[in-house]
């Protein structure tokens, strides 16, 4: 299948008519279309999907509802229809797909998608064809369940890396998603009419066999546990309903908030900064507080400079007077000595007889220390005295308060700085979610948060009710083979049909595993083939499938490499969806949004010289900060059929234009 062109009228930011041809050499078959972000690369992917299928999708996959489809300057000056055409060849033929939304005849203004009218025609080699032939000749070509592989979002590659993860809630979805495009659903459909024919049957069974000699305790227990699983299975098929219906709140309450983040942020922002103004307008009361009591002492600072020089002369006071009562006891000791000595005529020390000339000197000695002595006043009650005016002069001058106000006032200055800081702060941010509802935002971010709780409950409890049945269903296949050794039993036609649908769920469940495991091989060793070529590093030997279809790396030796990096990551699911494309369906266009993201210009080469090859045609949209014409493009120069720039007119219209 090739795509030939695509003609829009009114489409998302597409005012009016605008046409965009496809390349059709199969030499040249690399189309590249540029555009800066919100101009409109993602909305020409959705016109290709609306176009096939009538559905665009936005943010998490949810689909855009159509009456926001319309270009709003359209709408404005009162132009209410929109329209997609899709030339292309495919299987030999050339077809015309049309898809046109009108307002409907009774509707002033459309505001909602039900007021709209839409319509699909499709020429086949220049033949209308009927209505319900349309959808099915589309999906000979195209069909929706592989349109994430045919129109693929590069934003969404990331989604790809959960399947790593075993056991994941969104692994599973993509797995199911992948066994839709690869076939295992009409196996699985299989096996539950067989499962259902074989619970008639089994009903039916008990019916029979009631009043059967032998095999009535065997039928109470088959219709207990029957009785059980139909219990279970509403169970099941209840909480998956209300697991659909939760997630699919949630998710539109994350788009919702998504676009208010930042009004939640601000919100909280505000609230962090108030109390941050709290403490500091608390510490200002408490410095001003301790200021007041510091200058209510302030007058000792007056008398600081008296009250120094009073104490300099107090202490020289002390010195002087305890040098002279140290004199004074040196003196006291010494004539003691003295006195000994001529008491005794002996000397105190070595205990020898002093001489009469001795006892001279000494007694001279005496009279000068005792003359001294009278001279030398006993002030002790003085210095004690003193010492203490010294003391209570000492606490005065510690409390000078004079440096400790400044300290205060200098603290005070830096506070209410920050507080007419925050304050601003705190306007700005006022002026910028005035007019939202935070209560409202919080609101919802409480019922999205209990949503995600709800989510993380009914998931184990269908895993919990999936066990339950599982192991009645085992007891009920006891009981099948009881009964079918029962002669009696055995040649009712119940019985008949219990056999038979057994053996028909026994053959669908092996044949899905073993499809499952025929269908992960396949998609392993194209998704290697595709790996080796857009690899940088030769020395891994490929990739290694999952029973949930991720994919490991293997280095040389055959080992699973951990810790790999963004990039790899990013190569790794590109190989993964070329792996499933070209198992799930044949060759066809690939139409690729941002895919660059997180790669290398090595690895963004090796992935541009490898994708046109395994693709009718290569269409890739993206922005100058993944792309740059002049140099990443030459690798692939010669594959280059047609490039596209999208360019604003204005915030709600863009035009897609050809260079050469």
């Amino acid at each position: 299948m090739k795509l030939v062109s695509l003609t829009m009228r009114n489409f998302m930011p597409y005012r009016g008519e605008q046409q965009v041809a496809f390349p059709s050499d199969p030499g040249r078959n690399v189309m590249i279309v540029l555009g800066d972000n919100m101009r409109g690369k993602t909305s020409l992917l959705n016109a290709l999907r609306w176009g096939f299928y009538g559905i665009a999708r936005g943010r998490h996959l949810r689909e855009i509802p159509l009456h926001l489809l319309l270009n709003t300057d359209a709408r404005l000056a009162g132009d209410f229809e929109m329209e997609i055409a899709i030339r292309f060849d495919a299987d030999g033929h050339s077809y015309d797909l049309r898809r046109r939304a009108t307002k409907k005849r009774l509707v002033a203004t459309p505001d909602k998608a039900d007021d709209f009218d839409v319509a699909v025609l499709l020429q086949r080699d220049g033949m209308a064809m009927n209505g319900y032939q349309i959808e099915h000749e589309i999906n000979r070509f195209v069909p929706e369940q592989v349109s994430r592989f045919f129109l693929f979002d590069g934003e969404l590659l990331q989604e790809y890396e959960t399947l790593l993860i075993e056991g994941s809630d969104q692994g599973k979805r993509i797995k199911e998603a992948i066994e839709q495009v690869l076939g295992v659903p009409s196996l699985i459909n299989g096996r539950t009419e067989s499962a259902t024919l074989l619970r008639k049957a089994q009903k039916q069974q008990n019916t029979e066999l009631a009043h059967l000699q032998g095999a009535q305790s065997h039928v109470a227990k088959q219709r207990d546990f029957q009785v059980k699983a139909d219990s279970h299975e509403k169970d099941i098929e209840k909480l998956k309903v209300e697991l659909s219906k939760t997630k699919e709140e949630r998710t539109s309450l994350d788009d919702e908030l998504e676009s208010s983040e930042s009004v939640h942020a601000a919100k909280q922002t505000i609230v962090d900064r108030e109390k941050n103004r709290d403490v500091i307008i608390k510490d200002i009361e408490r410095l001003n507080s301790e200021r007041l009591e510091l200058v209510s002492s302030a007058w000792r600072d007056l008398l600081r400079p008296k009250i120094l020089l009073r104490r300099d002369n107090l202490a020289a006071e002390q010195n002087r007077l305890t040098d002279q009562i140290g004199r004074r006891s040196s003196i006291d000791t010494e004539i003691k000595q003295l006195r000994k000595i001529l008491d005794y005529s002996t000397c105190p020390t070595c205990g020898q007889d002093v001489g009469s000339s001795r006892r001279d000197e000494v007694g001279s000695r005496l009279g000068v220390l005792e003359f001294e002595i009278k001279s030398i006043v006993d002030e002790q009650e003085v210095l004690h005295s003193t010492t203490a005016e010294i003391d209570r002069l000492n606490k005065l001058l510690t409390q000078g308060v004079g440096e400790r106000i400044r300290d205060r006032d200098n603290q005070i200055n830096r506070n209410e700085v920050a507080h007419t800081r925050i304050e601003n702060e705190i306007q700005k941010l006022k002026l910028e979610i005035e007019g939202y509802d935070t209560a409202e935002i919080a609101r919802k971010r409480s019922i999205r948060d209990s949503l995600v709780r709800e989510e993380g409950r009914i998931g184990p409890a269908i895993t919990e009710a999936q066990r339950q049945l599982d192991n009645v269903k085992k007891e009920l296949a006891i009981i099948d083979r009881v009964l079918a050794s029962l002669p009696q039993a055995r040649a009712a036609r119940s019985s008949g049909l219990v056999r038979i649908y057994s053996g028909l769920e026994r053959a669908f469940t092996e044949s899905i595993e073993n499809l499952r495991n025929n269908l992960r091989k396949h998609v392993e060793f194209k998704a290697s083939e595709a790996f080796a070529a857009m690899i940088t590093q030769q020395s891994y030997s490929g990739l290694k499938i999952n029973s949930n279809y991720g994919l490991s790396i293997l280095d040389e030796h055959g080992r699973e490499i951990v810790g790999r990096s963004a990039g790899a990551e990013q190569i790794v699911a590109l190989s993964l969806i070329d792996g499933l494309s070209r198992t799930g369906r044949s060759g066809g266009p690939v139409v690729m949004d941002t895919p660059f993201g997180r790669l290398d210009l090595k690895h963004r080469d090796n992935i541009l010289k490898y994708l046109p090859t395994t693709t009718s045609q290569l269409i890739l949209l993206v922005h100058d900060g993944e792309i740059r014409l002049q140099t990443d493009l030459a690798p692939i120069a010669e594959r280059i059929g047609m490039v596209y720039t999208i360019n604003e007119v204005g915030p709600r219209h863009s035009i897609i234009e050809r260079k050469s």
